[in-house]
């Protein structure tokens, strides 16, 4: 009961400071009330218990954030790739048939208005590409290795290859053009899913946020009902008694978020030198990055877990406090 009246005492106090001689004080008052000590104490399921939650809440959104971005990012660069290339393909039965069809078919592409570039891979390199499947040095000159094109054309040809087609086919029948759209429609398929579960990862974040301010709200307020009884006694609306609640919630939340934001940002950056080290920066998926731009970016997480349960707290008590009524 000590507590009780110390709270009333306080909340009198707050309440009687009037007159225009109080205005300057009262503001001031305002800026340090997010400093001041709660007239609601933290019981319950507040506290450090709730920080802590909000803090993994926290670390998991981010982690989520940062997949839909990194999955964004590397789609637009590997579709953007699959848009402007395309593979000529050169077999034979023989490597110096292989070469001249090569050279017949550099002579086709170089001639074609629209081809920016076509570059032919040196047999090594085609060679390498297949040592994952036949093994390191296992690939001799009695296996007569595809020759491999690599072109690069304007939007303008991308839109209508038949014709280079049949002009490769008339000089050089054993080119193939591939366009890579059965690997760009795969790719974007998988790039929409990707997108869409870590999306609807990040959206149940926010949704248990939502139900664990809930229950917090309503902890809260059966463990202190005895004092929300005094306030109402001595003059505290409802609505004063939720500015109260929803400004702890909004420090416990940014408390939370804040720390699970510091550690996404860590465990990320630990992600990108170990893929910086398995791939010796040069592999053939794009290498996440830490930077200013996601760090910027990851802010959207402890900004939405604050003004949810800040939000989620208010109403909350506001309902409760009119069935009370």
């Amino acid at each position: 009961m000590n507590q009780a009246q110390d709270i009333a005492e306080r909340f009198v106090k707050t309440a009687g400071s009037d007159g225009p001689e109080q205005a300057p004080r009262a503001r001031r008052g305002l800026f340090r009330r997010w400093r001041s000590e709660p007239l609601l104490p933290e019981a319950g399921a507040g506290g450090a218990p709730l920080t802590a939650v909000i803090a993994v809440m926290s670390f998991l959104a981010a982690l989520a954030l940062a997949a839909f971005l990194f999955i964004i990012d590397a789609t637009a660069t590997w579709t953007n790739e699959l848009k402007s290339e395309v593979t000529v393909q050169v077999k034979g039965a023989s490597a110096q048939e292989i070469a001249d069809e090569t050279q017949a078919a550099l002579r086709i592409l170089n001639s074609t208005a629209g081809v920016l570039e076509a570059r032919a891979e040196p047999p090594e390199a085609a060679a390498k590409l297949l040592e994952p499947w036949l093994g390191k040095g296992n690939i001799g000159a009695y296996l007569n290795v595809p020759a491999l094109i690599e072109v690069r054309v304007s939007d303008e040809l991308r839109g209508d290859l038949e014709g280079l087609r049949t002009r490769l086919a008339a000089a050089a029948p054993g080119a193939v053009l591939d366009d890579h759209g059965r690997w760009h429609k795969s790719l974007a398929t998988a790039a929409r899913s990707g997108e869409l579960l870590a999306f609807a990862v990040f959206a149940l974040i926010m949704g248990a946020a939502c139900s664990i301010a809930i229950f917090a709200a309503r902890a809260g307020l059966a463990a202190n009902s005895e004092i929300v009884a005094i306030l109402h006694l001595v003059g505290a609306t409802d609505d004063f008694i939720a500015n109260e609640v929803q400004r702890r919630f909004f420090m416990i939340g940014l408390r939370g978020s804040l720390a699970g934001l510091v550690a996404a940002i860590l465990a990320l950056a630990l992600v990108e030198l170990a893929m910086r080290a398995g791939t010796g920066g040069a592999g053939f998926a794009p290498t996440l990055e830490v930077g200013p731009w996601l760090a910027s970016a990851l802010l959207v997480v402890p900004v939405s877990l604050c003004l949810v349960t800040a939000f989620t707290a208010r109403v909350t008590v506001l309902r409760a406090l009119g069935k009370e009524l």
